[in-house]
Order: C-alpha cells, then structure tokens, then sequence
C-alpha cells in the first residue's frame, strides 16, 4: 500500500500566498484538509474525503469559496484596526519581498507566532502608556529561550516601526527594547591546534572549506556562492549577499590564500567550492559534514585515551566563529580595523561595534602595540 502524503496539496493552492494548511489522517482511514486565512487565522476551508487522491478533488471544488473567503479576511477593511491585519499587510509589502530568502523565512515564523499571540489587539493598544509594559512582559513569557524571545518582540518592533513610517501609528512603544539574550563570541575562536584536531577528519572539499573560511572571512552563505570569477589576480571581490549585494568584501590574496587556490580542483561548477559530488555546497550539506568531522575527532579522541569523557576542544565551536577567527588574525597581522572592515564586508556606519563582535580588546590592544613598535623601530632607523 502506498505512503500517504500527509500534506499533499493541490497547485491550485499557491493562489493563496500565506495560508496556513494543515492535513490530518482520521481514525476510518479518511483524510481531513483545515485551511486558514494564515497561521492562527480564521479558517476559511474544511473538506474531508476517503483518501488523499478524493481530497484533492474536493479541495478543488471548494476551492473558489476558499479565495473568496481568504480575500475577505485579508482585504482591508474595518481589521485594519487589528494587529494581525498590520501583519497580514507588512508581509506582504515590498519592504518584507526586498528581505533576502532566509530572512524571510525567520522573519515570517517570528510574525506567525506574534500573530497567533497577539493578533486580536487592536493597534490603539500600541498608543498606551502601558503598552511598553505589557509587550515586554509578553516576551518575558518565553525568557526560557532568550534568543526566540527577543527575536519575536523584535519582529513585532520592526513591523510597528514599518507601520509608523505609513502613518498608521503614532509610536513604537518597543522601538530599542532592552535585550534578554547576550552573547560575545569575540574570544571564541579556532586555533591552530583545533584546526589541526579537526582537518584528518574532513573529506578534501570539507578541509578546503574551512580553510577558505579561516583566510578569507566569508560568512558561511557567501563562502559557498563565491565564484572563479570573483577571483582578480591579487584580490576577490564579492557582494555580499547579507547586504542583498550592496556591500563588498574586497579580500586580499596571500600567499597562502593563493595556495589554497591552486589547490583546489575546478570542476563544471562556477563555485569556488564544492561538495564529493562536484556540486554546490548546500548550507545543510556543509553542516552536516563538520558536524560529522567533529564527531569522528570525538570518536577518536576516546579510543585514543579511553576515556568516554574525552574532549577534543571543538564541542563549543560553531562554523561562523571561523569568521571571528578570520578577523582575529587580520588584526594580529598588523591590518587595521578599517581595512579588516572593506576585507569582510562590515557595514561601514558600524564598524568598531561589529569589530567587537568577533575581536577581543586584548587583540586589538597587541596589534596597536605592534604597530607602535615597528613605527618606533622605524623612526630611530
């Protein structure tokens, strides 16, 4: 007997961007379908039939009254004095399409959930003297998970701000809310030895990767799209896709980044780097594969001492703290902060504060040192 497909639906639904689709088995071997205006909207189609193939049909017989249903819960109208009509609208605006894909994809799981929690307050309630108050005792809900959060009010933050630039409120009762979730990475880093611990675990295109990422400072996504062609004869320039392409990296080629070059095979891919398959890295592909190498050094960190608890160093390394590690080494080689921003693509209204993210105040404090050392040494010669 074939696998039901819990969620299989038909084309026709992709005239309704945003609606919320569930399907769910029943107990005489049926197949329900629930539609919703969106994620903890109103619902605007319930069909049931006998099997997957059945459903299909009568979803497309209902499906006329389904839009007609879905147009009037989101056409403007007397909701539009309900935050999850504001929502409804700020997903839909250019502003939100303008955001790159991954962000969008955050972006709009944050906003389900908001509208779910909060989509019946009217937007006056954003006007209270209290409303501050009572947003942030909201987010403290889900102080458990202090990122997810702080991530939620966020979003609502942005989409009230969109909503204040277009006149519709007054004020942004959260704009500059005060942060539960705090992290400095700055001091995490990949060493030499835990380089050295991981690289006999990595397949070549795996090593090439991480040491692409430690001599250029790519962030993960843009390291996996950089092409050949972005390769000059001492420079890679790359618009980098966290800026939607209005910012470039401009990384200089060392020696040992040359190297690295040459040693990498090319193959009909434009990519720089590619997987086993001689294919675009996938973010996910890539992840799995570290997390495996960091898994087999564990492995072999046990049978090597025989200790079960054994350590290899690289438990609390993520793959953006080779960004940090990238950076880090800039500076110890004497390149200013300035120039470590144009190589890694910083925005440049925010470069000392991003700096920090990713090099400690020690390092900075040597390279400074260094270099007052070598302008002395310099000046007596």
């Amino acid at each position: 007997m074939p696998k039901r497909r819990s969620n299989a639906l038909p084309p026709a639904a992709d005239v309704l961007p945003g609606a919320h689709r569930i399907v769910r088995p029943r107990p005489d071997g049926g197949v329900t379908a629930y539609w919703y205006a969106w994620r903890g909207g109103p619902q605007i189609l319930k069909v049931t039939a006998a099997s997957d193939v059945l459903l299909q049909r009568e979803i497309a017989r209902a499906l006329p009254d389904a839009i007609a249903a879905y147009r009037a819960e989101r056409t403007p109208s007397a909701d539009r004095k309900y935050l999850y009509s504001l929502i409804t609208r700020y997903l839909e605006s250019a502003e939100f399409a303008n955001c790159a894909p991954r962000t969008q994809r955050d972006r709009r799981k944050q906003l389900d959930r908001v509208r779910t929690e909060l989509g019946e307050m009217e937007l006056v309630a954003f006007e209270a003297k209290k409303a501050r108050t009572t947003l942030i005792g909201w987010r403290d809900k889900f102080k458990a998970t202090p990122k997810t959060a702080d991530d939620l009010l966020g979003a609502l933050s942005l989409v009230l701000s969109w909503a204040v630039d277009r006149g519709e409120i007054r004020t942004n009762p959260v704009k500059g809310f005060p942060r539960i979730y705090h992290v400095d990475r700055a001091d995490v880093i990949w060493t030499p030895e835990n380089l050295e611990t991981i690289r006999p675990h990595c397949a070549p295109e795996l090593d090439h990767a991480i040491r692409l990422a430690v001599l250029t400072g790519l962030r993960q996504g843009d390291l996996l799209k950089v092409t050949w062609a972005a390769v000059r004869e001492d420079t890679i320039v790359w618009q980098t896709a966290k800026s939607r392409r209005r910012r470039t990296a401009a990384i200089p080629i060392t020696d040992e980044l040359r190297a690295l070059l040459n040693e990498i095979p090319r193959c009909d891919s434009v990519t720089i780097l590619n997987s086993s398959r001689k294919r675009p890295w996938t973010q996910d592909g890539l992840n799995s594969a570290i997390q495996r190498a960091k898994a087999d050094a564990k492995d072999a960190a046990v049978k090597s001492s025989g200790d079960p608890e054994a350590r290899t160093g690289l438990e609390d390394l993520r793959w953006h703290d080779l960004r940090g590690t990238a950076a880090t080494n800039f500076i110890r080689a004497g390149v200013e902060l300035a120039e470590v921003a144009t190589i890694m693509g910083w925005e440049p209204g925010k470069v000392r504060e991003i700096g920090l993210r990713y090099v400690t105040y020690e390092e900075f404090g040597k390279a400074v040192a260094a270099r007052m050392q070598r302008n002395t040494a310099a000046t007596e010669v």
